[in-house]
């Protein structure tokens, strides 16, 4: 079983305390951020949620009952002009309906509506949870495979199972919800240093 807690040590020493990784200040802002990212870069994502913000759609009851066509223009940078117009739409309508009644339902029965919403996946939901809705939730997304992988553990090839097989350790680790979105933002950054070339060696 990976020792969760000596990797959040081995990566806190190496790249330092996180703080609030993940991009965004409202709950609502970074729910978009993490249906518009899907698939795309950061920065096509950052460009696309600009582009909602100064059209005054980043309030979810108005973006839930804007025109489509009108969405899809803004949230072209973002890629797939097909389906990310509607998530975020349907993004929207879920939170105008329930975003205010998420404080009733358990950690289960939240993953499970937002799985409803097209367009949210497992590691979409679990950062929604976790990032906006302050519940317990490990990313095992690619970063956190290739980090796991790296020291050893089996991995396995779903999001579902590797989520399944990390229960014992999660338990053992019992994190707080802090250090958990901690652990996610060092995890990436450790995958995006590993992931830059290295550096030309220098001569003369």
């Amino acid at each position: 079983m990976i020792d969760l807690r000596a990797l959040h040590r081995e990566l806190l020493a190496r790249h330092g305390p996180q703080g609030w990784w993940w991009p965004g200040e409202e709950p609502f802002e970074i729910a978009l951020g993490a249906v518009l990212v899907q698939r795309s870069r950061w920065e096509q994502a950052a460009q696309a949620l600009g582009a909602l913000t100064a059209s005054g759609l980043r309030e979810p009851a108005r973006l839930a009952s804007a025109d489509e066509d009108h969405v899809r223009e803004l949230v072209r940078p973002a890629g797939f002009p097909r389906t990310k117009p509607r998530r975020v739409i349907a993004l929207a309508t879920w939170w105008s309906a329930r975003a205010d009644a998420v404080t009733a339902l358990d950690d289960t029965a939240l993953r499970r509506e937002l799985l409803s919403v097209e367009g949210v996946g497992e590691e979409t939901a679990d950062a929604i949870s976790l990032y906006c809705f302050s519940r317990p939730a490990f990313l095992c997304d690619e970063y956190a495979r290739r980090a796991l992988r790296e020291r050893g553990a089996e991995v396995p090839g779903t999001y579902r199972a590797f989520a399944r097989a990390l229960v014992p350790a999660l338990e053992e680790a019992a994190f707080t919800v802090p250090e958990l979105a901690e652990l996610h933002g060092l995890i990436v950054e450790e995958g995006k240093l590993r992931a830059r070339p290295a550096a030309p060696a220098r001569r003369g």
